[in-house]
């Protein structure tokens, strides 16, 4: 019988594998990762894969000691791979969903959500630094636009560095430059449809 972290270990991989291949999964990773933005690439994955889902995890202490939070009878954890142990282990962390509240002292986590009133504060903040985008655009527009600008600028700089850390993964010999702007220019003509 195989052992759970060989199949969460596999799991990450795969998942690795199927959201590189897919504009859509990716873009369905993306969306899970974004509410997880704390946690390592490699743990967003596995909440992805594990229950695409959940918008805000932790672990069952955090939950209890910091969130007067309780766990539901019969939740099940979501399994990541803990980097820190000094020998690889399984830690579990739970979502929103998977707990209820003590009466009178329990906490509701913070989930941040993007408001239309912060749109032209962060358009501004991020056209200080990259650059002006054309006002009569949308703002999911300006910010893909900025998004191209980023990926252009620092392809040629990273692309050296990208072919070593792929070196002997499942990305080895991907060219990627092909697929980044065809994924861009897919992505602004469905934006802007």
């Amino acid at each position: 019988m195989a052992r759970k972290i060989d199949f969460i270990s596999q799991l990450s991989e795969q998942t690795a594998r199927d959201i590189v291949k897919n504009g859509e999964e990716w873009k369905r990773y993306l969306n899970t990762a974004s509410r997880l933005y704390k946690y390592p690439f490699q743990e967003q994955m596995l909440i992805f894969a594990q229950r695409p889902d959940a918008t805000a995890c932790t672990s069952i202490e955090i939950w209890n000691e910091k969130m007067n939070c309780w766990v539901n009878k019969g939740a099940k954890g979501i399994a990541l791979i803990d980097e820190d142990a000094p020998r690889p282990r399984l830690k579990y962390v739970f979502d929103v969903s998977d707990v209820h509240k003590a009466r009178r002292i329990g906490r509701d986590p913070y989930l941040w959500q993007l408001r239309e009133e912060h749109e032209e504060a962060i358009l501004k903040r991020l056209e200080k630094t990259y650059g002006a985008t054309n006002t009569e655009m949308s703002f999911a527009d300006r910010l893909l636009t900025i998004a191209e600008q980023i990926t252009f600028d620092t392809y040629e700089e990273i692309a050296e560095d990208m072919a070593y850390l792929t070196e002997g993964s499942f990305l080895e010999g991907l060219d990627a430059s092909p697929y980044i702007v065809n994924f861009i220019s897919s992505e602004r003509v469905s934006i802007s449809m």
